[in-house]
């Protein structure tokens, strides 16, 4: 029986409560009657975000006037109070050009907020955060804390009756199917980042698969129900001492956990089925064999839109290359943007000067940015109360370190989409905040304190296992409030 059941748990069956949330089934209190969820979805990039990438012309140009000189980097911002642009050209910057209205397509520029200056010195920067970047803690030998996507998908207005409190996927330079190096439970509990688009798929959509998918899904069914009755037969006839009660019984819970879970995504059928994404092996060629980063990540991408329609979740993180080494990718769907059209490792190519490198770069973040607003009009147009899904959704764009390779964590540039009914002011603005080190500069844990006042739980507690490391408390008012 021991054998089963150490296979069982390292055959990666226990998937759903393992790899994708902090708790099976509880924290979903009820909404109230007609009240739409709170979602946030967050896309991390690896080895930071190049600030001027992301800054339009306007802002360059009056960022520039205030300081009397060229700005290269947020060292050379001269104003001492947050600047604000009302209706700032955002979609002119070399990485938001998505947000323009194309053929179909509706502006995403007034439903954007572009958000520049913000440090997190303490967490260290150089190639990664790891954890320090969603839990705003220096982590040091692992997190530190709950990351943010935690916290948020144990608030009731965001969990509501949702199987997964938090869905995490992502892309990277490593062939382990999991990314272990970003996201976190607690303290000292890692949270995994599925890093295979088809187990993805086949952990959120198994169920209405017709394929391998659905066959896998039935087995890790199957198996779990063998699971409990082992473990529960196992219970029945222990002797002996209280911890190995404890640790059965703690097992049993888990597959219990699971097991609910399942049975919930089997019910919502009609709902997964409306919004199941293309599903790996039926089409020709297949987009699931592809193994070029970017073609993983629209997958992913597509993948946890689908989980958003579908209610299998609120929270969502994407993951391109956080963590780690994980960022240290070729990309091979990006020749043309390399000099010569010669690809270079992802490492290399961080290390390289010259405009022709950082042009690699910057089209690297155009291509994610592409896909957050593919994500935004996706859900913008999908009627909700109050709105649209989008006005009750904040899509945050964030790196994972800082402004660079090698970073100091001297600048975190941000791009948020949507969640106007949240408080947040996504209007088209612009805000800049004070250089590092001066008194009005403000961190990336304000952020994260004002999501979460926009998801229901006003605190400004986020981000204290560092408390000495605060510059001032959240939320921001220039964007949210």
């Amino acid at each position: 029986m021991i054998n089963r059941r150490n296979f069982l748990t390292t055959s990666g069956l226990l998937a759903g409560s393992a790899l994708l949330s902090a708790s099976s089934i509880g924290g979903r209190s009820a909404r109230a009657a007609g009240e739409s969820p709170r979602r946030v979805v967050i896309f991390i990039e690896g080895n930071g975000v190049r600030p001027e990438c992301m800054r339009d012309p306007l802002t360059l140009q009056t960022l520039e006037g205030i300081a009397g000189k060229p700005i290269a980097s947020n060292r050379d911002y001269g104003h001492d109070d947050p600047v604000l642009i009302p209706a700032a050209p955002l979609s002119e910057a070399r990485a938001l050009g998505a947000l323009a209205a194309g053929q179909g397509e509706i502006s995403l520029v007034e439903r954007a907020a572009l958000v520049l200056g913000l440090s997190s010195t303490n967490l260290g920067g150089g190639h990664s955060t790891n954890f320090g970047a969603l839990s705003a803690a220096r982590a040091l030998g692992g997190p530190a804390a709950a990351t943010i996507e935690t916290v948020l998908g144990q608030i009731p207005g965001v969990r509501g009756d949702t199987p997964f409190d938090a869905v995490r996927v992502g892309i990277g330079s490593s062939s382990t199917p999991l990314n272990y190096a970003t996201c976190a439970f607690d303290k000292g509990k890692p949270a995994p980042i599925l890093m295979s688009p088809t187990a993805a798929f086949s952990t959120l959509f198994g169920s209405v698969s017709s394929g391998k998918s659905g066959d896998d899904f039935s087995s890790r069914r199957d198996l779990l129900e063998f699971a409990y009755a082992d473990v529960t037969r196992e219970l029945k006839n222990l002797s002996g001492s209280t911890r190995g009660r404890d640790k059965l019984e703690t097992y049993e819970a888990s597959v219990l956990g699971e097991l609910a879970r399942m049975e919930q995504i089997e019910g919502m059928k009609d709902a997964l089925l409306a919004v199941k994404p293309a599903e790996p092996g039926l089409l020709d060629p297949d987009p699931y064999a592809s193994t070029a980063p970017l073609d993983q990540y629209v997958l992913q991408t597509e993948i946890a839109t689908a989980a958003l329609l579908g209610g299998l979740t609120n929270v969502v993180v994407i993951s391109m290359g956080s963590g780690s080494y994980y960022w240290s990718q070729q990309y091979p769907t990006l020749t043309n943007f390399y000099p010569g059209g010669q690809m270079i490792g992802g490492h290399d190519l961080r290390h390289a000067g010259g405009a022709e490198y950082y042009d690699v770069l910057h089209e690297l973040t155009s291509r994610y940015i592409t896909e957050m607003a593919r994500m935004a009009r996706v859900l913008e147009a999908q009627p909700e109360e109050g709105g649209t899904m989008l006005d009750n959704t904040l899509l945050l764009y964030m790196p994972d370190n800082g402004e660079k390779h090698h970073s100091n964590a001297e600048e975190w540039a941000m791009l948020m989409l949507g969640g106007d009914n949240m408080g947040f002011k996504t209007d088209g603005r612009s805000v800049t905040y004070p250089k590092s080190g001066h008194a009005n500069n403000r961190q990336i844990s304000n952020v994260f304190n004002s999501m979460l006042h926009g998801a229901g739980e006003p605190t400004d507690d986020f981000g204290h296992a560092n408390a000495d490391s605060r510059i001032a408390e959240g939320p921001l008012a220039e964007i949210w409030g």
